[in-house]
């Protein structure tokens, strides 16, 4: 009698465990459903965007800076294409591994690498080099699959077509500073953009820069670009028509130049009185923005900034003179 009694009371032990798992099963299933649910039709929008930012990538497309010209047409300040050298941080595996690989054939500085990256998104393009050699192009196309998240793009360039000729009137470019970010959040500017930075590249900025495009474009893991998925086509800036005469400016330069024997330095302008209009003027000794374009050296702005001459001071308009016997006819 006492082994029946147990034998029942087994039974409706297993019986209670058997409904109490039943339970929890049902109650797991209903739990994993809530959470699918919960991620296929409420969130389903936000992780379709995570999905896409992983796959999908917008690219700017730098707009083509308006030419700067002489009364005559002539060009003075043209675009020529150059290859930059970018790093996109989040798509770089072992950051300090790829600079050495990279530091082996072509010269760079790290640190400014480095704080560059520290005050840029992980997704954006971080400017390594600009203007780099075609033996440079050469050795990061053969080893650009060692080199992940480092890339070379084709991008426009300015260019002096006559090199230092009129270069305090005409001025050049530089990187956009974080200041003047903060500044104007609003602008279509961004980290490792130029802008000008002196004479009528500064003065006639908005006039000059042009819009950025954009591209989506489809990446694979390492960051390359598969396929583009979507354009929108950059404007290029307005040209700038000056009252220069780059052949008279040319012989202008060549007079205050001095000889092989003693450098002159100094300034003339030459005008049409009749209009005001400036014809030339030349300060000396002077500079090559070229210099600029791609991002000056250390070495080459040390060398300008500690001259005992001063070849950055534009002595036609920043220089201080006694106006001479000419004024007397004035004071008479």
């Amino acid at each position: 009698m006492t082994a029946f009694r147990y034998g029942i009371e087994t039974t409706d032990a297993i019986k209670k465990k058997v409904r109490v798992f039943a339970i929890l099963v049902v109650v797991s299933f209903l739990c994993l459903w809530m959470r699918i649910w919960y991620l296929q039709i409420l969130k389903w929008q936000y992780l379709t965007g995570l999905s896409e930012n992983n796959r999908v990538r917008m690219v700017t497309l730098p707009a083509n800076r308006g030419m700067i010209k002489d009364r005559n047409g002539e060009t003075l300040v043209s675009i020529r294409p150059a290859f930059n050298l970018y790093l996109t941080p989040e798509d770089v595996s072992e950051l300090d591994s790829s600079l050495d690989k990279l530091s082996q054939k072509i010269s760079f500085d790290r640190e400014k690498l480095k704080k560059d990256m520290r005050s840029s998104k992980s997704f954006e393009n971080v400017l390594i080099k600009g203007d780099i050699s075609r033996k440079e192009v050469a050795f990061v196309e053969e080893n650009n699959m060692s080199l992940p998240g480092i890339h070379i793009k084709a991008e426009p360039l300015r260019n002096y077509v006559y090199s230092s000729l009129a270069s305090h009137t005409l001025g050049y470019l530089g990187e956009i500073s974080k200041a003047s970010l903060e500044s104007d959040k609003d602008s279509n500017y961004r980290q490792g953009d130029f802008v000008g930075k002196n004479g009528l590249e500064n003065i006639y900025e908005a006039t000059l820069r042009g819009k950025k495009g954009y591209k989506e474009v489809e990446v694979d893991v390492s960051g390359r670009e598969l396929q583009t998925l979507r354009k929108f086509p950059p404007q290029s800036g307005n040209n700038l028509i000056l009252t220069l005469d780059v052949r008279i400016q040319q012989e202008l330069e060549k007079l205050i130049s001095g000889t092989m024997e003693k450098d002159l330095n100094g300034s003339v302008v030459v005008m049409k009185v009749q209009t005001g209009e400036v014809i030339a003027i030349a300060s000396n000794p002077s500079f090559d923005p070229n210099l600029f374009a791609a991002g000056i050296s250390p070495e080459n702005w040390n060398s300008l900034v500690n001259d005992e001459w001063h070849p950055l001071q534009n002595r036609s308009i920043h220089g201080q003179y006694p106006p001479g016997s000419t004024y007397k006819i004035v004071t008479a």
